[in-house]
């Protein structure tokens, strides 16, 4: 049995997400802050968190840190309609590589659970793989290696090549542009 935790502050979008994953292999806990986040993360293991950006007790970042302070690196898909540069490459730099921006649907939800738990067989799915575990180098090696490239490998290739050299937002932006997490969100169809 696979088990995901879903922290949102709004009460309809949790239970939104729960109806979304819930089925007969997966358990679906929730959480209405980052505090009660990190208690049920201390408590139990999860396959994946899907975790809100802006929160009033304790945003999705410090929530991040404080899974990975811990030693938890569950993988988190970042779930925010206010996902910025900044905060997109934040995220990276702790291993959090997986963005769902909202308003999000049923069917992209269950598509990035399906493939943060899923097993790596595409280039793009190894190197991300590689990337929630800090691995940016190995990440780089692998797209750089995979053959013809879509848009969004291309993309994901040069952003992690950028947080290997250690780039700031500026240096980012002008290379890339600024809607970063929207060009590298999880949507189903995207597959």
């Amino acid at each position: 049995m696979r088990r995901v935790l879903i922290v949102d502050d709004e009460p309809t979008l949790r239970l939104g997400f729960s109806y979304a994953l819930q089925s007969q292999g997966t358990c679906v806990d929730t959480a209405s802050g980052g505090a009660s986040a990190l208690e049920l993360a201390g408590e139990n293991r999860y396959d994946a968190l899907f975790l809100d950006l802006r929160m009033p007790d304790v945003d999705g970042l410090r929530v991040i840190e404080g899974l990975r302070d811990a030693g938890n690196h569950v993988p988190v898909v970042l779930c925010s309609a206010y996902i910025t540069l900044e905060s997109a490459l934040a995220a990276i730099r702790r291993g959090v590589v997986d963005f769902l921006i909202k308003p999000v649907s049923p069917a992209d939800l269950r598509h990035a659970f399906g493939f943060v738990t899923g097993g790596a067989s595409t280039p793009l799915a190894k190197a991300l793989a590689l990337a929630r575990e800090k691995s940016f180098g190995d990440a780089v090696s692998i797209l750089e290696e995979g053959g013809p490239r879509d848009v969004r490998t291309e993309l994901w290739l040069r952003l992690l090549r950028h947080v290997v050299r250690g780039d700031e937002a500026p240096e980012v932006r002008a290379a890339l542009g600024d809607k970063i997490a929207e060009q590298v969100a999880l949507r189903s169809d995207a597959a």
